[in-house]
């Protein structure tokens, strides 16, 4: 039985629009509007990063593609 309720979207694609809404460096509270994340894939894991206009903090995320916690 398929899942229904995300319209063919994949647990990937809801994170990514997830990211996409605009961040707030949890340093100095600014809310990057049109900020963006940067993605790179190391070791079975998507990284994500995103780096603060105001005042540089980057924050980083991961997502481990191996089921690992």
């Amino acid at each position: 039985m398929a899942a229904r309720g995300t319209g063919g979207t994949t647990a990937l694609d809801v994170y990514r629009d997830r990211l996409r809404e605009a961040p707030t460096c949890p340093e100095c509270g600014y809310t990057d509007n049109g900020g963006d994340w940067q993605t790179a894939y190391r070791e079975r894991q998507l990284v994500y990063r995103h780096s603060c206009p105001r005042c540089a903090a980057v924050e980083t995320r991961v997502f481990r593609l191996d089921g690992a916690r």
